[in-house]
């Protein structure tokens, strides 16, 4: 099993100081149910790797399949990862699942050597395949026959997320793994899933892997892999649910446990929860449990914006748990996004002075993507003004006007994007609180870098966007 080289994206943005990389949870979680069956199982992270490394680990393995899970900027990455491993073993059934997979499953084959595409959760019916299920009689995937596309689709999704395998995290060599300090305290650092699904209806989000069904695992489940990440080595755990918070008694319990059975652990919530979704009770118990940082999607500053993308939540709700939060002795990240519907110069600055005025630890803003499977997609297909020329376009860190026609010209999101960096982190204030944070938690030198680093991304972008 492949994971293409993810930090590779960001690489020349001006976020690449905050780009860490933990192994990938989608991966183990395949590894896991495979493994569970008795099937052997390599898993190359091509993060940790380089070209030569992944041909020496076909010739020595010789596997029968090859796996590939990818997100869209990574697509054509993965193609190339895919026509390697061919030229190596020809006989090799390349097979592929993520988000891209999920939303073109047509494209993927028409447009790569991929041989299976597995559409939606794949945790059962990679098995089923690679356990001998002939294709035909599988739901939700995609092959090549007699040359013709066959497209299967599945819309059953997996309800008792408890009976899952734990991921395989015994297939990892964790010592790889080292986040900087401002991301993760401890390392290594993991990632769990505690739930599946998202209920709502976001324009810029993909459901088509998990829906809009929420469905979550079981407290003790939950707390009994976060014991087993801890046996694995893993010092730290990041949750990675997009709706952790939305059933808050099965959250409160979580914590709960965690603090009666003494875990130890620190972990946060950098996937984020919804605004409306938490508190007091909960926000505290999470800080008792070990859980140092969470993040909110908070998106703009304009309420009419607010209401055009669907997000379902209000400026003053954003206030509000802003304040519950650092209340409770939390590290608070808001993340942000320009180029939505409706935008403008003037909705651009109220996004940034949204930002600069809320409790903030951390900021992140990035470009609304059009992303195949999305809502905000559909919309800009029908009125034409999508011109995407190539996969790696779509990313939500650079430049998009390659790829689509937004409310607003690029020169001025463009103009806004990089604003919003300088304005927030180079005001006074920030700097004097954050370096004496920095220094009280002994990562002084981590932030050092990480501005170094996200400084020299600053300057590429800019080179970048200008040869446009």
């Amino acid at each position: 099993m492949i994971a293409p080289r993810y930090s590779s994206v960001y690489e020349n943005t001006i976020i690449r100081g905050a780009i860490y990389q933990v192994p990938p949870l989608n991966l183990a979680a395949i590894a896991g149910a495979l493994t569970a069956r008795g099937h052997q199982v390599k898993i190359v992270d091509m993060g940790r790797r380089k070209d030569h490394e992944l041909i020496r680990s076909i010739k020595d393995f010789s596997p029968d399949f090859a796996g590939i899970s990818f997100t869209t900027p990574l697509a054509e990455e993965a193609f190339r990862l895919a026509e390697l491993v061919k030229k190596i073993k020809k006989d090799v059934l390349i097979i592929s699942g993520g988000a891209h997979s999920t939303a073109l499953p047509l494209s993927v084959l028409q447009e790569s050597v991929i041989d299976v595409v597995f559409i939606g959760e794949g945790d059962y019916s990679v098995v089923e395949l690679i356990g001998g299920k002939p294709a035909t009689d599988i739901k939700g995937i995609g092959y090549k026959q007699n040359g013709e596309f066959i497209i299967s689709p599945n819309d059953e999704f997996i309800y008792n997320l408890d009976d899952l395998a734990f991921p395989a995290w015994d297939l990892f060599d964790l010592s790889e793994y080292r986040a900087n300090k401002v991301f993760a305290r401890r390392n290594p650092a993991g990632s769990i899933e505690t739930s599946r699904g998202c209920p709502y209806g976001c324009i810029y989000c993909n459901k088509k892997i998990f829906g809009k069904s929420y469905r979550p695992k079981s407290a003790g489940r939950v707390i009994d892999e976060m014991a087993y990440m801890l046996r694995c080595g893993f010092r730290e755990i990041h949750v990675a649910d997009d709706c952790f918070s939305f059933d808050l008694e099965r959250s409160k319990i979580i914590c709960e446990e965690i603090i009666r059975k003494k875990l130890g652990l620190l972990w946060t919530l950098d996937n984020g929860i919804r605004v409306d979704k938490g508190d007091d009770e909960l926000l505290n118990l999470m800080r008792r449990s070990g859980c140092y940082r969470l993040s909110f999607g908070i998106e703009s500053g304009d309420e009419n914006i607010l209401k055009l993308i669907k997000k379902g939540q209000t400026i003053e709700e954003v206030r509000r748990a802003v304040k519950m939060a650092k209340r409770a002795g939390l590290e608070v990240a808001g993340f942000f996004m320009f180029a939505l519907p409706g935008e403008t110069s003037r909705t651009m600055q109220e996004t940034i002075d949204l930002a600069r005025n809320l409790d903030l630890d951390i900021a992140k803003v990035a470009i609304a993507i059009p992303f195949p499977g999305t809502e905000y997609s559909e919309d800009l297909l029908r009125q034409g003004r999508i011109t995407r020329s190539r996969w790696a376009d779509y990313n939500i860190h650079f430049s998009a006007r390659n790829l689509y026609t937004p409310s607003v010209d690029w020169d001025t999101i463009e103009h806004y994007y990089k604003k919003f960096y300088r304005e927030f982190y180079l005001r006074p204030s920030f700097i004097i609180k954050r370096a004496i944070k920095s220094i009280l938690n002994g990562r002084i030198i981590e932030d050092i870098r990480a501005v170094i680093a996200s400084f020299a991304g600053y300057l590429r972008s800019g080179n970048r966007e200008g040869s446009q």
